[in-house]
């Protein structure tokens, strides 16, 4: 079974070397790379071609700003691999994680695989790293399936033949979020074997300040959200916004989400964002975020003629 990671990359200079020296360490050494180069201005081609000596590496120019899933499906699209491993330009890999996942693929047919998301230790101590690391599969007990909820692109891995089975990734969505979710939630309704794999480990070296994932959750809210209900309305109930997709909002959510409460606490996390801060605070912060994009996208639609 042919074996490929796909790697898009946007000026990522910085952190590129890292992920593919990590790589080049890999205790299962049967596969190759395609790093997509998403119309970079920095040095990222120029620093993976160095590693080309030592490494399955192939780098496709793309033609223009792709985004990470136009730039995904690209790479995938080049590979003859029938195992897909996705892999973001700014995760450091542990030496088994390859071999996690191709023993994942070599024992089930439908299976997909989601590593573990963790962070160095400059990072990790910081509250999003610590709300980020505690997410999704972190919270399964062993043995529970993974749910398609918790899918994360960035450590994933599946057989091409499945991904081409359920569409890939969605183009309509143009900001950060919603794809990931989408896609998670196709797999799980194709009937895949969702797994959170414990042995393959990525850590991510970058992380941004809680008022741009702040601002980034707004938009996903507005731009990425909707896409999601087009496809999974009943997710809405799970999101807590079935209310304002229905145009009722309810009184007692608008209240909690309000300004009032909402910025002032921001603006604590904020200053206090290099610490760990309760895991409830942030997930209040993280749903008035996207509930206030949402909230946006149900009044423009209202005046739409």
């Amino acid at each position: 079974m042919k074996v490929c990671v796909i790697i898009p990359a946007y000026n990522a200079a910085e952190t590129i070397g890292i992920v593919l020296t990590a790589l080049r360490q890999q205790t299962f050494t049967d596969f190759d790379i395609i790093l997509v180069d998403d119309a970079s201005t920095d040095e990222t081609a120029a620093i993976a071609e160095t590693y080309q000596t030592q490494l399955n590496l192939r780098i496709l120019k793309a033609p223009e700003n792709l985004g990470r899933s136009r730039a995904r499906d690209f790479g995938i699209k080049e590979s003859p691999a029938e195992l897909i491993l996705l892999l973001d330009s700014d995760i450091e890999t542990t030496s088994d994680y390859v071999a996690a996942h191709v023993a994942l693929h070599q024992k089930s047919l439908n299976a997909v695989g989601v590593g573990v998301l963790r962070y160095p230790s400059h990072l990790a101590g910081r509250a999003l790293a610590n709300y980020y690391s505690s997410r999704g599969g972190a919270r399964l007990k062993p043995g529970e399936p993974l749910p398609g909820k918790a899918f994360v692109s960035c450590l994933a891995s599946f057989r091409r033949t499945l991904y081409d089975q359920i569409g890939g990734f969605d183009h309509r969505f143009k900001v950060y979020g919603g794809e990931d979710l989408d896609l998670g939630l196709r797999f799980q309704k194709a009937g895949s074997a969702m797994t959170y794999l414990q042995e393959a480990v990525g850590y991510h070296h970058h992380l941004r300040s809680v008022l741009e994932v702040m601002q980034t959750l707004q938009s996903y809210g507005e731009q990425g959200i909707p896409l999601v209900f087009d496809r999974h309305p009943e997710f809405a109930v799970e999101m807590k916004l079935e209310d304002l997709q229905k145009g009722s909002p309810r009184i007692w959510r608008a209240l909690i989400t309000s300004p009032i409460f909402y910025y002032p606490l921001l603006s604590v996390v904020h200053l206090l964002q290099r610490h760990k801060l309760p895991l409830s605070l942030l997930t209040y912060l993280i749903y008035c975020a996207y509930r206030k994009g949402f909230s946006r996208y149900t009044r423009s639609a209202k005046v739409k003629p």
